[in-house]
Parts: structure tokens; C-alpha cells; sequence
């Protein structure tokens, strides 16, 4: 599907004037394209600084629960969060992405009353519809310990009803401090954003924690601290967006379409639903069909390799809105470029990583132990699915905010249904590997399926003959290490291997040639450092 309104045609020159108007149309989309580019690298950057953060307070958590309290309680409290975020799929109710579909352009053309309307509706159906959900969690915590999960001999499975009901009283607070993240993005304000989504929370978590560990090691205790965190996170985030935008408790009326608004973002719920069916139903098929000491070894699987998406995240929360510009205005060439670009980026920066996930597999799990690194098979076939999903970039959010979330449904439903059935089969049969495989296997079909329908909807793919290179890139610093990681042994092989294969990773990619626009902002950023601007 052609797009571009610029077209020439053999021989067939156009008049003075013409020719005068497309050069200036040339340059405007260039200089708007400049603008987006920037836009996208300024707010990726910043999202990806404070994703670290949020993942090395996440990493903490994971560690302290796993080393602190064991397999058994780790892969309970796991459970827990698998409920918890199950939950929140359905309560969201799809406005993380109605907040910002209809928030982002009225804030952008000016309109407070508009933004007010839609931020008021998001914010109460949100905690209505997380009230409702985490109350019927807490009631039916007694009968899902009892005869849906698994309890080892030796665990009291008064614990396992109190996780669910701690979880359960903890969701509304949890969907409120997630939409104040979204409305903090429709106004374009990325530091809140990541602020509230991936670091308050988890850090009040973390230091609650610390004192529930230092005085006992009491997991009930640990528990309630979650509960307080979740509270305290919600009451910042409502106020940090009253600060953003201080027309919210304001006396100007409001202004929105509440139907139009549940009509984009209701079938997100099952989008939503379907991609966290995904991507959490290993743990819960392991509660059910294992203990929740098999889920303990899982989850520092499942944890790792996730974190091969936080540049994917970055880039995406910063692409989101400018998708929903260029569609809006019918600038689909600009959008094939910079999603082109933008999935450059994801692949260079994640391929390292992926690697070093899969060599240095049984090293890494240990950091939690050595009773989890029987999980070192597991990350491997994770860490290549996520590596799958990283690969094709923001294809769930192209199609969603191109008006196509029914397709994304229909293939989040598809897979959530395979998943199910696989991880059913291959866990009986495989234990842990089996939820891996079975998880890695509906991952990668589909983002492959989002992609075919991208291409089928836009005539749009991410993908440009310069890839070839970053892989080539990662060949050669695999084959350049690996007599290093074969000559030593103990923890030398991780601590030489590791730097030495991102270095030679960076050689190999710079000695092929880097993409001139890619070239072009390493420059930049290299001035930057080097002659920074001062007063």
C-alpha cells in the first residue's frame, strides 16, 4: 500500500512551482522526521535510565525473597504475583492504552477539559473495577489454596490463602499506581512515568523488605509490607499527576466520551489478558501441576530473560504516542521508517545481552543459589524466545494504535490458548523445561503472527538488509571468546567471559560499519561528552 503523496514518474517533470512545493514538503518531513527521531531517543533514553533503576530494585527483590526465604516460600510469593498480575490484566480494562489514544492528542491540542474527562473516567473505572476483582480474590483465596494449587508437605496452607488474600487486597492500589503511570505518559512526561510503573512500588518494596529480613524472616510480615507498598505507591501516584496536570480537581467540567472510550480500550482487556496468559501461565501451570518449589526454580528464569525486553519497553513507551501521531495524520512512510529504526536499535543493544544469557546460563541462575541452577536449561530457551520478541520491536502497539487491537486479540487469545495446552503437556513431561519450551514456542509464533498482519494491514516490516550485521557481529564474538571460556573455569570463566564477549561484540559491529543514521547520533552523543556546552 502506497502512502507517499511524493512520486515521480520516468521523464514526467512537474511545474516550477510543484516541484518548488515538494521539495519544501521533502524537507519539512525530513525535519519532522529528525523531530520524532530525537523525541523517540530523548524519552527511550531517559525510560531506559530509569528502567535500570527499577530493574535493579526488581533484581534485589528477586534475590532478597529467593535467598532469604527459600524455593518453596519464593515460588509462593511468585504465585501470588502471578494472581496479582493476572488480575490486573482484567481490571485495567485496556485504558493504559485508552488513557493515552485519547489523553495524549486533547493534551497536545490543548484541550484540559478533554484530558480532565478522560483521566477521571480511567482513574474511577480502574479502581472500581480493581476493588471488585481484588474483593472476589480475598473471598475465594480459601478455596483456590485448597483445591486449584498444590501445597508441598510442610506448608501450612493457611500461608498459601493468606499470599492469595494479601495479593488479592493489593490489586486495586496496583492498577491505580499503573494508570497514573499511563496518564503521566499521555502528557508526556516520561520520568513520572517510569517513575510510578517501575520503580516507587518495588522500592518501598525493597526497603520494607530488608527490615522484614533483618528482624526474622517472617514472610507473613513480608507480605503486609507488600500490601503497604502498593498503598503508598497509589496515594504518590494519584498526587504526582495532580501536580502534572493541576485542572484534574479542578471546578472545569469535564468532557468525555465514556463509550468511545470502553469501545477502543475494552478489547485491549483481552489483548492484555491474553499477552499475560502468556507470558505468566508457565508459573501458574508449575503451581498447579508442581510446588511451589518448582516455581522457585523457574522464576529466575523467567525473570532474566524478561529483562532482554527493558530496551524493547523503553523504546516502546517512547514510540507509543508519535505511532498514534503518524497514523492519525496518515505519515505512514515516516512510521515505516522510524519503526524500522527503532527495531535497529532494540537489536543492537539486546543481542549482547541474549548471548551472555545463554553461554553464561548456569553462572547466572546461581547468583540466587546453587539449588536453582538446575533452571540454567530453562533460561537458555527463554532467553531466545524474548530475544524473538525483542527482535520485531513495537509490533503489539503499531497495530493497536493503527486501530487494529481486534487482530492483536485474536493472536494474544490464539496463543494464550496454545500456551495452556502446551504448557499442560510438556510440564507432566518435562517439569520446568517443559513450561519453558511451551512458553518460548507461543512467544516467538506470536510475534510472528503480529508481524504477517502488520505487513498485511500497512504494508509495514521492521526489517532492513543492515541487520544482517549486528548478527554477523554476534557470530564472531562468540567464536573470538570462546577458547577464553573454555580455558577457565570458576567464577573467572563469567567475570573474563562476560566483558570480553560484549567487548568483542562492540569491535566486530563497529568494524562492519555502523548505520549512518546510528553513526550520525553516536557523534553527537560522543560531542556531548566530550565538548559539553557551558553558561
Amino acid at each position: 500500500m502506497s502512502t507517499s503523496s511524493e512520486t515521480t514518474s520516468g521523464d514526467d517533470s512537474p511545474a516550477d512551482e510543484d516541484s518548488s512545493e515538494a521539495t519544501s514538503d521533502t524537507e519539512t518531513r525530513r525535519t519532522d522526521d529528525g523531530d520524532y527521531t530525537d523525541r523517540i531517543l530523548e524519552g527511550a533514553t531517559f525510560i531506559f535510565s530509569g528502567s535500570m533503576v527499577g530493574k535493579v530494585v526488581g533484581l534485589a527483590i528477586q534475590l532478597a525473597l529467593g535467598r532469604g526465604f527459600g524455593k518453596a516460600l519464593y515460588g509462593l510469593y511468585t504465585t501470588g504475583m502471578t494472581v496479582l498480575r493476572l488480575g490486573q490484566s482484567v481490571a485495567t480494562l485496556g485504558l493504559q492504552n485508552g488513557v493515552i489514544r485519547f489523553g495524549a492528542p486533547a493534551y497536545e491540542r490543548d484541550n484540559p477539559a478533554q484530558v480532565k474527562g478522560t483521566f477521571l473516567a480511567v482513574g474511577g473505572l480502574g479502581l472500581v473495577s480493581g476493588t471488585a476483582i481484588g474483593a472476589g480474590l480475598f473471598v475465594a483465596s480459601p478455596w483456590l489454596a485448597g483445591n486449584v494449587f498444590t501445597i508441598p508437605a510442610g506448608m501450612d496452607p493457611a500461608l498459601v490463602e493468606r499470599t492469595i488474600a494479601v495479593f488479592g487486597l493489593g490489586l486495586p492500589f496496583y492498577v491505580l499506581t499503573y494508570l497514573a503511570s499511563r496518564m503521566a505518559r499521555a502528557v508526556g512526561t516520561m520520568q513520572v512515568d517510569t517513575l510510578l510503573d517501575s520503580i516507587l512500588q518495588p522500592a518501598l518494596f525493597l526497603g520494607m523488605l530488608g527490615g522484614v529480613l533483618l528482624i526474622g524472616k517472617n514472610f507473613t510480615l513480608a507480605l503486609y509490607a507488600f500490601l503497604l507498598s502498593t498503598i503508598l505507591a497509589a496515594g504518590t501516584g494519584i498526587y504526582a499527576i495532580y501536580r502534572l496536570f493541576p485542572p484534574l480537581f479542578s471546578h472545569l467540567s469535564p468532557e468525555v466520551d465514556v463509550r468511545a472510550l470502553l469501545r477502543f480500550s475494552l478489547p485491549i482487556v483481552g489483548v492484555t489478558l491474553a499477552t499475560m496468559g502468556v507470558t505468566y501461565t508457565d508459573r501458574l501451570m508449575l503451581a498447579i501441576l508442581e510446588t511451589p518449589g518448582a516455581v522457585g526454580t523457574y522464576q529466575p528464569a523467567a525473570i532474566l530473560a524478561l529483562q532482554l525486553n527493558f530496551i524493547l519497553f523503553a523504546v516502546t513507551a517512547a514510540f507509543s504516542p508519535i505511532i498514534s501521531d503518524l497514523y492519525e495524520s496518515g505519515q505512514f512512510e515516516d512510521l515505516s521508517s522510524l519503526y524500522a529504526d527503532t527495531v535497529r536499535w532494540i537489536i543492537l543493544l539486546t543481542l549482547p545481552a541474549a548471548i551472555v544469557l545463554i553461554v553464561f546460563a548456569p553462572q547466572i541462575v546461581s547468583i540466587w543459589g546453587a539449588e536453582y541452577r538446575d533452571g540454567a536449561s530453562a533460561l537458555r530457551i527463554l532467553a531466545a524466545a524474548q530475544f524473538v520478541v525483542a527482535g520485531v520491536g513495537s509490533v503489539g502497539q503499531m497495530l493497536q494504535m493503527s486501530d487494529h487491537q481486534d487482530y492483536v486479540f485474536g493472536v494474544n487469545a490464539s496463543m494464550a490458548v496454545l500456551n495452556v495446552v502446551l504448557n499442560w503437556l510438556l510440564i507432566q513431561w518435562y517439569g520446568v523445561n517443559g513450561a519453558a519450551l511451551a512458553t518460548g514456542i507461543t512467544t516467538a509464533l506470536g510475534d510472528t503472527a503480529e508481524v504477517v498482519g502488520l505487513y498485511s494491514f500497512l504494508s509495514i516490516h521492521p526489517f532492513r538488509w543492515t541487520l544482517w550485521k549486528p548478527f554477523a557481529a554476534a557470530g564472531l564474538a562468540t567464536l573470538l571468546t570462546a577458547p577464553l571460556y573454555t580455558a577457565v573455569a570458576g567464577p573467572a570463566q563469567w567475570a573474563l567471559g562476560i566483558p570480553a564477549l560484549v567487548l568483542a561484540y562492540g569491535a566486530a559491529l563497529y568494524g562492519l560499519g555502523l548505520h549512518p543514521k546510528d553513526a550520525s547520533i553516536l557523534d553527537g552523543l560522543w560531542q556531548q561528552l566530550v565538548s559539553p556546552e557551558r553558561e
